[in-house]
């Protein structure tokens, strides 16, 4: 009976040490994830910067200028940059863009891509870079959809990036792609193994990208639903959210532009809705390339999403 006595206060010391000690791991789990997001108000985990409109227009001229940008997004406490998966030879400066991406490596930044400007998937295709003309018709192309998987493929292996979405503003299912095609794309990239988290759908607006999330099955391979809301459409954005099933969810090119007076501003419907991500977009311009300062632009984006404690560090 002793022996039993001494062996029931082994078992039960244990248990005791057990449970102290995943309690302690818990607590030092949720410390670790306070403590990485804790720097952004509202349910933001992560914010990313934007420099798509200086790599397609060209304005990136020298390394020196790149420095400043990449001290600039330190200095706004972002975690990432937004760069362009342009079409086949349409880059118009791959030596400046090797340089911005490996240097942003090197800093330890993230790196979410996808193509250019409105019905970007549909100027890869094309080899459109810019301009209001965006080439051929896709709509149901599967030759199309070949160049558009193959493209994003080719790319991935030569930037390894973190996020990639493979189109950008093209539409509603059958508009410029059929939904078929979308959920196919999404499928071929993730059955080869992308070497990137695939995300999206990356829609103009925020009525579209709900659109692709229930009529398409990308949700099956994408770890981040993400939207514009260029139509400043707030009211839908509870939808979208429901319609992620509970991915996490970023308003994947916000800014502070004031369109409407009754209307709040797409950053604060963003942040209110309580999305979990935000792209900045055009977010390059708030630096000054040749001091690395942020103007009065940049120092208006860190006031919106930054608190107030500064000294966090990037992560």
């Amino acid at each position: 009976m002793l022996r039993l006595k001494k062996i029931t206060t082994i078992i039960v010391t244990a248990v005791m040490l057990a449970g102290c000690v995943n309690t302690k791991q818990q607590q030092q789990n949720t410390s670790d994830h306070v403590s990485q997001n804790d720097k952004y108000k509202g349910n933001l985990e992560i914010v990313i910067a934007d420099v798509k409109q200086a790599q397609i227009h060209n304005k990136l001229k020298d390394t020196t200028q790149i420095n400043h940008l990449l001290d600039g997004f330190e200095k706004m406490h972002v975690d990432g940059v937004r760069i362009t998966i342009f079409g086949e030879e349409v880059n118009p400066n791959p030596k400046m863009f090797d340089y911005l991406y490996h240097e942003a490596r090197r800093r330890d930044f993230k790196i979410f891509a996808n193509p250019a400007l409105w019905e970007g998937a549909r100027r890869i295709v094309n080899r459109i870079n810019k301009g209001k003309n965006t080439g051929q018709k896709v709509l149901g192309d599967s030759q199309a959809t070949d160049i558009l998987v193959e493209r994003i493929l080719k790319f991935s292996k030569e930037y390894p990036v973190d996020w990639i979405c493979p189109f950008n503003e093209d539409g509603k299912p059958g508009q410029y792609w059929t939904a078929t095609q979308i959920s196919e794309t999404y499928q071929r990239l993730a059955e080869n193994n992308i070497k990137a988290e695939l995300i999206g759908p990356c829609t103009w607006g925020v009525g579209s990208g709900t659109k692709i999330l229930n009529k398409t099955n990308i949700k099956d391979y994408i770890s981040v639903a993400t939207t514009h809301n260029l139509g400043f459409e707030h009211n839908k954005w509870s939808k979208f959210l429901k319609s992620a099933k509970g991915l996490k969810v970023w308003d994947s090119e916000t800014n502070m532009n004031k369109k409407y007076e009754e209307k709040d501003i797409r950053i604060d419907a963003a942040m209110k809705a309580g999305v979990n991500g935000l792209v900045l977009y055009d977010s390059w311009t708030g630096i000054d390339l040749t001091t690395g300062n942020l103007n009065a632009v940049g120092e208006q984006w860190v006031e919106k999403y930054l608190k107030q404690d500064t000294s966090v560090s990037k992560i």
